[in-house]
């Protein structure tokens, strides 16, 4: 083989994807009034993947969850007739933090930390309860360095983690229309 064929070969295997870098695939899968979101190839070091949607093409997206990023579906139940859904994933990236410090009131918990992040996106507070997976309790905007939080009647002890996070690159958008009753 000559070596202008075997270095273009060597490029073009170079080139190539590798599971690591497989793309992130979105699917929306309408079952009556319920969809099924699947996805593949989300990036591996995300914290959470945080799942939106919008009823326009160019909207305002709501967030729906935070799931663990070896989750890979996720349902959304009984939606509005003749209405369209546009969905995307978005992986967090949020490196470790120490524990708020908790004020418990009547009624919330008022908690504070130092702000120690220069370009966070935000902030996801996690809610971490004994022989329980981790869990979002609040999603904050940057810079912040308290919050009230609720609590309610089945609220039980637990450990507030304020992790300063950032946003990845989100899925490709898919989108499913519920028919009209």
């Amino acid at each position: 083989m000559k070596l202008p064929a075997l270095c273009a070969l060597l490029l073009l295997v170079g080139c190539a994807p590798t599971d690591q870098q497989q793309a992130f695939q979105l699917t929306a899968d309408l079952v009556a009034d319920d969809v099924t979101l699947r996805w593949s190839g989300a990036p591996t070091n995300a914290a959470y993947l945080m799942i939106e949607y919008a009823t326009e093409e160019n909207g305002e997206y709501t967030i729906l969850s935070f799931l663990p990023p070896d989750q890979h579906e996720f349902q959304h139940p009984d939606l509005m007739p003749a209405t369209t859904f546009y969905y995307r994933v978005t992986p967090l990236t949020a490196p470790s933090a120490q524990p708020a410090t908790a004020d418990p009131r009547p009624k919330e918990i008022h908690l504070s930390w130092q702000d120690t992040s220069t370009n966070e996106d935000g902030y996801l507070l996690e809610r971490r309860r004994t022989a329980q997976p981790p869990e979002v309790a609040a999603y904050l905007d940057p810079n912040t360095t308290s919050f009230n939080l609720p609590l309610l009647p089945t609220d039980q002890p637990a450990t507030y983690i304020p992790r300063p996070f950032h946003r990845g690159a989100p899925s490709p958008v898919t989108h499913e229309t519920i028919p009209p009753d």
